[in-house]
Protein backbone atom coordinates (compact mmCIF):
# COMPACT_ATOMS: atom_id res chain seq x y z
CA UNK A 1 0.00 0.00 0.00
CA UNK A 2 1.11 3.73 -0.50
CA UNK A 3 2.55 5.49 2.16
CA UNK A 4 1.04 8.91 0.40
CA UNK A 5 -2.63 9.83 1.24
CA UNK A 6 -3.70 12.54 -0.67
CA UNK A 7 -7.06 14.15 0.32
CA UNK A 8 -8.03 14.74 -3.29
CA UNK A 9 -8.10 12.60 -6.09
CA UNK A 10 -9.33 12.85 -10.01
CA UNK A 11 -9.68 10.41 -13.00
CA UNK A 12 -10.77 11.07 -16.04
CA UNK A 13 -11.68 8.94 -19.14
CA UNK A 14 -13.43 8.70 -22.02
CA UNK A 15 -17.05 7.04 -22.04
CA UNK A 16 -20.11 7.65 -23.44
CA UNK A 17 -19.05 9.75 -26.17
CA UNK A 18 -17.74 12.64 -23.77
CA UNK A 19 -15.71 12.52 -20.80
CA UNK A 20 -16.18 10.99 -17.19
CA UNK A 21 -14.70 12.88 -14.59
CA UNK A 22 -14.67 11.84 -10.83
CA UNK A 23 -12.89 13.93 -7.99
CA UNK A 24 -13.05 12.71 -4.90
CA UNK A 25 -12.27 15.36 -1.74
CA UNK A 26 -12.20 14.03 1.61
CA UNK A 27 -11.22 16.07 4.52
CA UNK A 28 -7.67 16.66 5.32
CA UNK A 29 -7.63 15.21 8.30
CA UNK A 30 -8.97 12.22 6.99
CA UNK A 31 -7.03 11.70 3.64
CA UNK A 32 -7.87 9.26 0.71
CA UNK A 33 -6.43 5.94 1.00
CA UNK A 34 -4.94 5.76 -2.41
CA UNK A 35 -6.22 1.91 -2.60
CA UNK A 36 -9.90 2.91 -1.47
CA UNK A 37 -9.59 5.51 -4.28
CA UNK A 38 -8.29 3.24 -6.99
CA UNK A 39 -10.81 0.46 -6.36
CA UNK A 40 -13.86 3.15 -6.16
CA UNK A 41 -12.64 5.05 -9.12
CA UNK A 42 -12.24 1.37 -11.32
CA UNK A 43 -15.85 0.63 -9.82
CA UNK A 44 -17.38 3.66 -10.88
CA UNK A 45 -15.76 3.22 -14.30
CA UNK A 46 -16.45 0.29 -15.15
CA UNK A 47 -20.52 0.71 -14.37
CA UNK A 48 -20.47 3.51 -16.50
CA UNK A 49 -18.75 1.29 -19.36
CA UNK A 50 -21.34 -1.67 -18.50
CA UNK A 51 -24.59 0.78 -18.43
CA UNK A 52 -22.79 2.20 -22.14
CA UNK A 53 -22.25 -1.32 -23.53
CA UNK A 54 -26.28 -2.21 -23.20
CA UNK A 55 -27.96 1.38 -23.96
CA UNK A 56 -25.87 2.58 -26.60
CA UNK A 57 -26.84 3.16 -30.05
CA UNK A 58 -23.82 3.30 -31.78
CA UNK A 59 -22.40 -0.56 -30.36
CA UNK A 60 -24.32 -3.49 -32.43
CA UNK A 61 -23.89 -5.85 -29.43
CA UNK A 62 -26.12 -3.26 -27.18
CA UNK A 63 -29.12 -4.63 -26.09
CA UNK A 64 -31.05 -1.10 -27.64
CA UNK A 65 -29.25 -1.70 -31.15
CA UNK A 66 -30.33 -5.54 -30.89
CA UNK A 67 -33.75 -4.60 -30.31
CA UNK A 68 -34.04 -2.00 -33.12
CA UNK A 69 -32.32 -4.65 -35.17
CA UNK A 70 -35.18 -7.20 -34.36
CA UNK A 71 -33.00 -9.47 -32.75
CA UNK A 72 -33.85 -9.15 -29.37
CA UNK A 73 -37.40 -8.60 -27.69
CA UNK A 74 -37.86 -6.21 -25.69
CA UNK A 75 -39.87 -8.75 -23.22
CA UNK A 76 -36.25 -10.24 -23.00
CA UNK A 77 -34.34 -6.97 -21.87
CA UNK A 78 -32.95 -6.65 -18.72
CA UNK A 79 -34.63 -4.81 -16.21
CA UNK A 80 -32.82 -1.87 -16.48
CA UNK A 81 -33.88 -1.34 -20.02
CA UNK A 82 -37.21 -1.85 -19.12
CA UNK A 83 -36.52 0.54 -16.59
CA UNK A 84 -35.22 3.00 -18.59
CA UNK A 85 -37.92 2.63 -21.19
CA UNK A 86 -41.01 2.75 -18.76
CA UNK A 87 -39.36 6.53 -17.37
CA UNK A 88 -38.94 7.57 -21.48
CA UNK A 89 -42.62 6.79 -21.79
CA UNK A 90 -43.68 8.05 -18.83
CA UNK A 91 -41.47 11.19 -19.71
CA UNK A 92 -43.23 11.32 -23.37
CA UNK A 93 -46.60 11.84 -21.57
CA UNK A 94 -45.30 14.37 -19.29
CA UNK A 95 -43.76 16.68 -21.80
CA UNK A 96 -46.97 15.89 -24.50
CA UNK A 97 -44.60 14.01 -26.85
CA UNK A 98 -41.45 17.10 -26.50
CA UNK A 99 -39.47 14.26 -25.39
CA UNK A 100 -39.51 11.33 -27.81
CA UNK A 101 -37.99 7.97 -27.40
CA UNK A 102 -38.44 6.88 -31.12
CA UNK A 103 -36.73 8.17 -33.64
CA UNK A 104 -37.17 7.25 -37.43
CA UNK A 105 -38.66 3.94 -36.15
CA UNK A 106 -35.65 3.20 -33.87
CA UNK A 107 -35.72 3.31 -30.03
CA UNK A 108 -32.67 5.71 -28.63
CA UNK A 109 -33.01 6.59 -24.99
CA UNK A 110 -29.95 8.81 -25.22
CA UNK A 111 -31.67 11.97 -24.33
CA UNK A 112 -32.29 10.32 -20.94
CA UNK A 113 -29.71 7.46 -20.08
CA UNK A 114 -26.76 9.54 -19.67
CA UNK A 115 -28.00 11.19 -16.41
CA UNK A 116 -28.95 7.98 -15.51
CA UNK A 117 -26.34 6.26 -15.95
CA UNK A 118 -24.30 9.08 -14.52
CA UNK A 119 -26.54 8.41 -10.94
CA UNK A 120 -26.12 5.26 -10.51
CA UNK A 121 -22.39 4.68 -11.35
CA UNK A 122 -22.10 6.92 -8.53
CA UNK A 123 -23.38 4.74 -6.13
CA UNK A 124 -19.92 2.89 -6.56
CA UNK A 125 -18.28 5.54 -4.77
CA UNK A 126 -20.94 5.39 -1.74
CA UNK A 127 -20.51 1.96 -1.96
CA UNK A 128 -16.90 2.10 -1.01
CA UNK A 129 -17.44 4.42 1.89
CA UNK A 130 -16.78 7.81 -0.08
CA UNK A 131 -18.47 11.04 1.41
CA UNK A 132 -17.17 13.75 -0.26
CA UNK A 133 -16.66 13.69 -4.57
CA UNK A 134 -18.38 15.12 -7.23
CA UNK A 135 -19.24 12.96 -11.02
CA UNK A 136 -19.36 14.43 -14.87
CA UNK A 137 -20.36 13.16 -17.20
CA UNK A 138 -20.46 15.65 -20.23
CA UNK A 139 -21.01 18.18 -17.85
CA UNK A 140 -23.55 16.38 -16.20
CA UNK A 141 -22.57 16.57 -12.23
CA UNK A 142 -23.30 14.74 -9.44
CA UNK A 143 -22.36 16.12 -5.79
CA UNK A 144 -21.93 14.55 -2.27
CA UNK A 145 -20.67 15.66 0.41
CA UNK A 146 -18.73 19.05 0.32
CA UNK A 147 -15.49 20.14 -1.36
CA UNK A 148 -12.93 19.18 1.59
CA UNK A 149 -15.23 18.06 3.75
CA UNK A 150 -15.82 21.84 4.70
CA UNK A 151 -19.49 21.98 4.61
CA UNK A 152 -18.95 24.77 1.78
CA UNK A 153 -21.37 24.07 -0.79
CA UNK A 154 -20.16 23.02 -4.48
CA UNK A 155 -19.34 25.74 -7.06
CA UNK A 156 -20.30 24.23 -10.84
CA UNK A 157 -19.18 26.25 -13.71
CA UNK A 158 -21.37 26.75 -16.77
CA UNK A 159 -20.37 26.44 -19.92
CA UNK A 160 -20.79 29.30 -21.84
CA UNK A 161 -22.38 27.53 -25.53
CA UNK A 162 -21.47 30.69 -27.75
CA UNK A 163 -17.75 30.68 -26.25
CA UNK A 164 -15.88 27.21 -26.26
CA UNK A 165 -14.14 26.59 -23.34
CA UNK A 166 -15.61 29.48 -21.88
CA UNK A 167 -17.94 30.15 -18.90
CA UNK A 168 -21.18 31.88 -18.44
CA UNK A 169 -21.94 31.34 -14.49
CA UNK A 170 -21.40 29.41 -11.80
CA UNK A 171 -24.00 27.78 -9.29
CA UNK A 172 -24.19 26.84 -5.69
CA UNK A 173 -24.36 23.27 -5.45
CA UNK A 174 -25.09 21.97 -1.73
CA UNK A 175 -26.35 18.23 -2.81
CA UNK A 176 -27.86 16.79 -5.62
CA UNK A 177 -27.06 17.31 -9.52
CA UNK A 178 -26.53 19.85 -11.63
CA UNK A 179 -27.51 18.91 -15.89
CA UNK A 180 -27.10 21.36 -18.80
CA UNK A 181 -28.86 20.42 -22.65
CA UNK A 182 -26.99 22.78 -25.18
CA UNK A 183 -24.62 23.24 -28.31
CA UNK A 184 -21.53 23.79 -25.62
CA UNK A 185 -20.31 19.66 -24.82
CA UNK A 186 -21.79 18.11 -28.38
CA UNK A 187 -22.91 20.76 -30.69
CA UNK A 188 -26.48 20.61 -32.51
CA UNK A 189 -27.89 16.98 -31.16
CA UNK A 190 -31.20 18.25 -29.77
CA UNK A 191 -34.36 18.03 -31.69
CA UNK A 192 -38.24 19.15 -30.87
CA UNK A 193 -41.52 16.81 -31.37
CA UNK A 194 -41.84 18.01 -34.75
CA UNK A 195 -38.16 17.13 -35.69
CA UNK A 196 -36.69 20.87 -36.08
CA UNK A 197 -33.73 21.89 -34.24
CA UNK A 198 -34.33 22.67 -30.41
CA UNK A 199 -32.40 25.71 -30.58
CA UNK A 200 -34.66 28.30 -28.87
CA UNK A 201 -32.01 28.43 -26.08
CA UNK A 202 -28.30 28.17 -26.65
CA UNK A 203 -28.59 25.85 -23.23
CA UNK A 204 -30.84 24.93 -20.58
CA UNK A 205 -29.53 24.15 -17.29
CA UNK A 206 -31.44 22.71 -14.74
CA UNK A 207 -30.47 21.76 -11.10
CA UNK A 208 -32.34 19.21 -8.84
CA UNK A 209 -31.81 16.24 -6.34
CA UNK A 210 -31.67 13.61 -8.94
CA UNK A 211 -29.14 13.48 -11.75
CA UNK A 212 -31.20 10.92 -13.90
CA UNK A 213 -34.16 13.46 -13.56
CA UNK A 214 -32.23 17.25 -13.99
CA UNK A 215 -30.81 15.47 -17.32
CA UNK A 216 -34.09 14.37 -18.82
CA UNK A 217 -35.34 17.75 -17.66
CA UNK A 218 -33.09 19.98 -19.15
CA UNK A 219 -33.12 17.79 -22.91
CA UNK A 220 -36.82 17.55 -22.42
CA UNK A 221 -37.21 21.75 -21.74
CA UNK A 222 -34.68 22.15 -24.84
CA UNK A 223 -37.38 20.45 -26.66
CA UNK A 224 -40.16 22.39 -25.62
CA UNK A 225 -38.67 25.88 -26.15
CA UNK A 226 -39.72 28.96 -25.09
CA UNK A 227 -42.20 26.76 -22.89
CA UNK A 228 -39.31 24.58 -21.30
CA UNK A 229 -38.30 26.42 -17.96
CA UNK A 230 -41.82 26.96 -16.71
CA UNK A 231 -42.62 23.18 -17.52
CA UNK A 232 -39.20 22.19 -15.11
CA UNK A 233 -40.75 24.16 -12.28
CA UNK A 234 -43.46 21.90 -12.07
CA UNK A 235 -41.39 19.41 -10.70
CA UNK A 236 -40.71 19.67 -7.19
CA UNK A 237 -37.01 20.70 -6.36
CA UNK A 238 -36.11 21.23 -9.79
CA UNK A 239 -35.38 24.84 -11.48
CA UNK A 240 -33.80 25.86 -14.77
CA UNK A 241 -32.43 28.81 -16.57
CA UNK A 242 -31.62 29.39 -19.82
CA UNK A 243 -28.49 31.21 -21.77
CA UNK A 244 -30.05 32.91 -25.16
CA UNK A 245 -28.31 33.10 -28.18
CA UNK A 246 -27.24 36.19 -27.45
CA UNK A 247 -26.13 35.61 -24.43
CA UNK A 248 -28.12 36.61 -21.58
CA UNK A 249 -28.99 34.52 -18.92
CA UNK A 250 -32.83 33.48 -18.84
CA UNK A 251 -34.90 33.11 -15.00
CA UNK A 252 -31.36 33.83 -13.41
CA UNK A 253 -32.79 34.32 -9.81
CA UNK A 254 -31.22 29.92 -9.59
CA UNK A 255 -27.73 31.59 -9.84
CA UNK A 256 -28.56 33.90 -6.50
CA UNK A 257 -30.16 30.92 -5.02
Amino acid sequence: MSTVAPARVRRHAPLMGTVASIHLHDAPEAPIDPDLADAAVAATLAELERLEEMFSTFRPTSEISRVNAGKLSLLDCSQEVIDVLDACTWLEHASDGAFCVHRDGQIDPAGFVKGWAAEAASMRLRDHGLEHWYLSVGGDIVVSGSPGGTGAPWTIAIADPLRPGGVITAVSVASGAVATSGTAERGRHLWNAAGAPADTFASITVLGPSLTWADAFATTAAALGEDGLEWVSRFDGYRAFAVTHSGQLVNTRIVAG
